[in-house]
């Protein structure tokens, strides 16, 4: 997104809050969610192939952004706070999809993990440093590899993969 409204403090704070808050918001429905359902793993592997899709349309997603935005810039060049707000609402639109999903992967996950509540901290422990070392990898690679060799699009392209590998695997294991 810092393609689309630019490097500014404003703007890459308005991305990191769309960012944060879908991850929250997805994590307390993704936990209320698993909490309910006989198959926690099979959810984890369904969220992950929803997730594939969302990434795969994120270059039109973010082209249809960066459109709205232009216009309303021109409109609203004078009205920095009126341009700050539209900013920051095509921010969760383009943000909101993918990270609810991925805020509601970790809870899934904790709660196939955990099947009696005696175990549900370690469980938590264990699978939030993995998602973290995961995290920082797939940040890591991204941000200093995959970008610069294959390009922004193939990258996505990269990570959707990713996650269709990780649900496809939750899908098998769910079976079994």
């Amino acid at each position: 997104l810092v393609l689309v409204f630019g490097n500014t403090t404003q703007a890459v704070s308005t991305i990191l809050t769309g960012f944060f808050g879908g991850m929250a918001i997805g994590s307390w429905a993704g936990g209320r969610f698993a909490d309910r359902v006989q198959r926690p793993l099979r959810l984890y592997g369904v969220l992950e192939g929803i997730l594939v899709v969302v990434v795969l349309l994120t270059p039109f997603t973010f082209q249809l952004i960066g459109d709205v935005y232009r216009g309303a810039f021109a409109s609203l060049e004078g009205a920095p706070q009126a341009l700050a707000l539209v900013r920051f609402g095509l921010a969760l639109l383009a943000l909101a999809p993918a990270t609810i999903l991925m805020g509601a992967t970790l809870p899934t996950l904790t709660r196939y993990l955990s099947r009696d509540a005696a175990h549900l901290s370690s469980a938590f422990g264990r699978l939030y440093a993995a998602n973290t070392i995961g995290a920082i990898l797939g940040a890591a690679a991204a941000g200093l590899v995959l970008i610069e060799i294959v390009g922004l699009t193939e990258t996505l392209v990269v990570g959707a993969a990713c996650s269709a590998l990780a649900g496809l695997t939750a899908i098998v294991l769910d079976l079994r």
